[in-house]
């Protein structure tokens, strides 16, 4: 946590990506207001609190004078950067995290990324769990070894990827093709929605495919975490079938 007027606006100019979260005391007025109106350009969640709840927040440390920033303890990459990645490849593989709100399940989710071999994860912007402490922890070292970015308009992004030619797939209960059914083997973008709601409509209006993994009867879905590692290490051994090796 970066409390105090000059650390928060040095760390929105140097590292506006790696910001969480900007906290505001309610009454806060001057030098803030410029800040909260720059953090809201560049997309990051404003929450505003009574001045004893940023307080607390800040662990009564030092003076927040009326402001503090989350930080992610793991540096995000850029958008761009995990999409080149992804395109040097003719196998290249994104996950696109979208309303999942728990940072154990994120955990969960960069973990398998990184077991499945993926090149980059990228986390909606708004309503999306980010790299908290909680979620770095649950993903026991994971996120160490694969590159997270942060999306400000994941729909868009989906677009932009199909267009330079890679299959879109939405993890969906009612999906129209079933998860051993589709061709895995090129450019992949994976979108896992929220543990509840599943991904906004116009992210997964915006891919391709739907994808459903049938499940026995009594059972509405699987973990999101656990649901996306199935569809990724299918990839996987459709990609080892046709490149076999050592």
């Amino acid at each position: 946590m970066v409390f105090g007027v000059q650390p928060v606006q040095e760390l929105l100019a140097g590292r506006p990506r790696d910001v969480e979260r900007i906290y505001v005391a309610r009454d806060a007025r001057g030098p803030v207001g410029r800040i909260v109106r720059a953090a809201r350009q560049t997309g990051i969640p404003v929450t505003h609190l009574d001045r004893e709840r940023l307080a607390s927040k800040v662990g009564r440390r030092g003076s927040h004078q009326g402001i503090a920033a989350l930080v992610a303890p793991v540096p995000y990459s850029t958008v761009d950067e995990l999409v080149a990645r992804a395109r040097s490849k003719p196998d290249g593989v994104l996950v696109l995290v979208d309303r999942v709100t728990d940072p154990g399940n994120l955990g969960s989710i960069l973990r398998t990324c990184a077991a499945a071999g993926v090149d980059g994860v990228l986390l909606s912007r708004d309503g999306t769990a980010g790299l908290t402490p909680h979620a770095v922890k649950a993903s026991a070292g994971a996120v160490e070894r694969i590159p997270v970015a942060r999306v400000p308009a994941p729909g868009p992004l989906v677009q932009r990827l199909r267009k330079v030619g890679f299959l879109a797939l939405v993890l969906a209960p009612a999906g129209e093709a079933s998860w051993d059914r589709l061709d895995l083997c090129g450019r992949i973008l994976l979108v896992a929605g929220g543990e509840e709601r599943g991904p906004r409509p116009g992210v997964a209006a915006a891919c391709d495919t739907k994808v459903a993994i049938p499940l026995e009867k009594g059972i509405d879905s699987l973990n999101v975490a656990v649901a996306t590692a199935v569809i990724l290490f299918e990839a996987r051994r459709q990609r080892r079938g046709a490149n076999p090796g050592p």
